[in-house]
């Protein structure tokens, strides 16, 4: 269903029946119902929930975001038309007969740059700050086009030297009336918008600070995972004084009926201590819970015991609901020492362990997940058309393995399989000089993934992305921005009214 653009129509009965009118000679189909203008100039109905391309009259091309860039500041131009979201726009109401031109593909919205009011100024996209230079209004014009003009500057989004070239750049020129100063709006035949909003990072930062072992929070610019904010002034947003007294690893999921948060973490802390190999004979047989049921108010940490008396470390706990147990199947890594062997001084390896639970209260009895005959850890899941992905750390050193730390993939039609089939190995060796922690989440907008992984001892987490699973060609991202120096955690994504609480708590 459409709506009215404008609510501000005269009281007096015959301007509404003009109006009503006009507004039933606006809609005009072609190929894609295109919305365009009657003469009133109250008369443009658009649907807020769609998205459009917006159509230059003089060029026939399309407005576009330079490159389907995500990155604020990119270059707002004319391109011939195409089924890209780099051409998609959503009009938000932004009040007073304004909105913002939403653009789909990166959730930012279209920006008079510096807020100039020059004729000229050039457009561009930006981080949504509710500046009036990310404001406009449509106007109608008589030719069943609209114009679209700058809150800040009055000026109309005009097509510079009026070009027709592919790549012209759009900027703001005086209101002429000029034809590349036209514009149709051609409703876009696509998916509902998404679900999410944007995305929650939850991670720790390492063990060189005494608060470096507990969960910090991140969230993103809107629907792009390459642009991180810092929650609570970069101070951690839960801690905890159980167990090590320390929390690595932070692992947080949404329960499958959506009313529930768990966050999950190793219990372990490693500051002041630094001996690996003892944590890993005598350490935490517990994971850390926290629980939650809006992401902002969290019960008290406690300990859940989960891996048996042979077991030496219980390290970096996932989780994931399987819906054919209707339960939770949590996996962690752990080196199993002899039963014959209660002080664990024999030598062992890390395997993969599991248990299902349906509350991450109780727990069935721990179970081999993964043993190849040498030390795996760090397994992440995701699944996609009813395949399971796992990406797990090879531990083996460079000298035993050449792909030795780093990530291993790997696919299977059911989540508790004890053989997965190989997928791709190695996958990191292109960018970094080591790496672990692998998490990897679907974008919220577009058929694509994202890997970020945790090169250890180096820069922390380093973004890679693809769009087919079923490969080992990780893009490591040139351009991103992540809030600090990250380690090893969790991407969630968020629904708006999730992400606009996180941001009044912690922004």
């Amino acid at each position: 269903m459409t709506q009215s653009f404008h609510e501000n129509a005269s009281p007096r009965r015959w301007y509404r029946r003009r109006t009503a009118l006009a507004l039933a000679g606006a809609l005009i189909v072609s190929g894609t119902a295109a919305v365009v203008a009657g003469p009133s100039a109250q008369a443009a109905v658009i649907d807020p929930a769609a998205y459009y391309q917006i159509v230059s009259r003089h060029s026939g091309k399309a407005v576009t975001v330079a490159g389907q860039s995500t990155a604020d500041g990119a270059v707002v131009e004319q391109r011939t038309r195409a089924d890209v979201t780099g051409q998609q726009f959503q009009f938000v109401d932004a009040g007073s007969g304004y909105h913002k031109l939403r653009v789909r593909h990166s959730g930012k919205v279209v920006d008079v740059a510096s807020a100039s009011k020059a004729d000229g100024a050039n457009v561009v996209q930006w981080t949504d700050n509710g500046g009036t230079n990310q404001q406009f209004r449509v106007a109608d014009t008589d030719s069943g086009h609209v114009k679209l003009i700058n809150r800040n500057s009055g000026k109309a989004l005009d097509v510079r030297d009026q070009s027709t070239a592919d790549g012209a750049r759009i900027s703001q020129y005086t209101d002429t009336g000029a034809v590349s100063q036209q514009w149709q709006l051609v409703k876009v035949d696509t998916a509902p918008a998404p679900k999410y909003a944007g995305y929650l990072f939850s991670y720790f930062t390492g063990e060189n600070t005494s608060a470096g072992e507990q969960v910090y929070f991140a969230l993103s610019q809107g629907n792009d995972p390459t642009r991180w904010r810092q929650l609570n002034g970069g101070r951690p947003v839960l801690t905890s004084a159980i167990g090590t007294r320390g929390v690595r690893d932070p692992f947080i999921l949404r329960s499958p009926q959506g009313d529930k948060f768990y966050q999950i973490a190793t219990d372990l802390r490693m500051y002041g201590n630094g001996n690996w190999d003892q944590v890993q004979r005598t350490g935490s047989k517990s994971i850390v819970v926290w629980e939650s049921t809006d992401l902002v108010n969290w019960s008290a940490p406690r300990l859940a015991r989960v891996s048996p008396d042979t077991a030496g470390n219980t390290w970096a706990p996932e989780a994931y609901y399987d819906e054919s147990l209707g339960q939770f199947v949590v996996f962690w890594a752990s080196k199993l020492y002899s039963p014959n062997d209660p002080n664990h001084t024999g030598t062992t390896y890390n395997r993969m362990m599991y248990a299902t639970t349906s509350d991450f209260r109780t727990f069935s009895a721990a179970q081999v997940w993964v043993d190849k005959g040498y030390s795996t850890i760090d397994s992440t899941l995701t699944k996609h058309n009813g395949t399971y992905y796992r990406f797990t750390k090879d531990e083996r050193s460079s000298s035993q393995s050449a792909c030795g730390k780093f990530i291993l993939a790997e696919k299977s039609a059911t989540i508790l399989n004890r053989n997965y089939s190989f997928v791709a190995d190695c996958i990191g060796n292109n960018a970094i000089r080591q790496g672990e922690g692998p998490l990897v989440f679907k974008s919220n907008t577009e058929e694509r993934w994202y890997m970020f992984i945790d090169e250890y001892g180096g820069r922390g987490y380093v973004p890679f992305t693809t769009t087919d699973l079923n490969t080992r060609q990780w893009t490591p991202l040139s351009s991103y921005t992540l809030p600090g120096r990250p380690r090893h955690g969790t991407v969630l994504p968020v629904t708006q009214a999730e992400y606009d609480r996180l941001l009044q708590r912690w922004g």
